[in-house]
């Protein structure tokens, strides 16, 4: 586990306010490693393995799961210019803390990976508004490469329930998928969450779904959807940007092991 977190380590105080600019060869470790984007959120925007500063708007920061934290807001977007090498990669690890109150309306998205020739972008995770005041669970939604994970059932035996009792307070997210197996899994606070294997083994026109192959990717938003940042705009009236907070989010071009995600977990990482 230590090679996984040896480029965060050594960049993760060094947060970058220059303009973006990606310089660093294809041959640094810290660029063709699997961690390929981690945000601490120590009172910047700043991607920790590149340097790449984004343009923020409307962002607070507030205490986090360790240091601080982005803190969003109805008007809140960060822009990066370019997606880098998420725009290539055919496996995934998504990690994030976040901890967000209830809200109604629309759907507020953490981030999103943008298809500019598309509706809904290569890859994003959304909350869903919640209307009824005698319910505290979470309609959470996770997309990828056209394939849908709606957390929207209740006591149903394929694990897509919704999340009992996850507003205000800090909650660790992560998703996997191995392009070798065509296999998805979901984690919620380090444990994997009880997917059928219907769910487990992705599909596309009956085949299993292989190595992902992103289209027309164009720049990374965090706390919105593409629509906020100019891409198949204008943003619907349900299209919310996310208001609550986040720390400590990583992208790795790979898909981590049971082990290695209760390992963010026990470490606030």
């Amino acid at each position: 586990m230590t090679a996984l977190f040896t480029g965060a380590s050594f960049w993760s105080c060094q947060n970058f306010e220059e303009p973006e600019m990606i310089i660093i060869s294809d041959d640094d470790p810290a660029f063709s490693g699997p961690l390929q984007r981690y945000w601490a959120f120590e009172n910047s925007v700043t991607d920790s393995i590149l340097g790449a500063r984004g343009v923020a708007t409307g962002v607070a920061y507030a205490p986090g799961i360790r240091g601080q934290a982005y803190r969003g807001s109805a008007s809140s977007i960060v822009e990066y210019a370019s997606a880098g090498k998420l725009a290539t990669m055919e496996s995934f690890t998504v990690s994030f803390w976040f901890n967000t109150e209830k809200h109604t309306g629309g759907a507020q998205c953490l981030f999103m990976l943008p298809n500019t020739e598309d509706f809904w972008g290569n890859l994003f995770f959304m909350i869903e508004g919640n209307d009824n005041a005698n319910d505290n669970s979470m309609l959470p939604k996770f997309h990828f490469a056209g394939q849908w994970v709606e957390f929207n059932q209740t006591n149903n035996p394929n694990g897509l329930n919704r999340w009992p009792d996850a507003y205000g307070k800090w909650k660790h997210v992560a998703f996997t998928y191995d392009g070798n197996t065509s296999q998805f899994a979901a984690y919620l606070d380090g444990q994997a969450l009880p997917l059928a294997e219907t769910v487990r083994n992705r599909v596309a026109g009956g085949n299993p779904l292989g190595p992902l192959k992103f289209q027309n990717v164009s720049k990374f938003a965090i706390g919105g959807f593409q629509q906020h940042i100019g891409i198949q705009a204008p943003a619907a009236d349900w299209m919310l940007r996310y208001t609550g907070l986040l720390d400590q989010f990583r992208v790795y071009t790979q898909a981590l092991t049971p082990a290695e995600i209760q390992e963010l977990f026990n470490s606030k990482s």
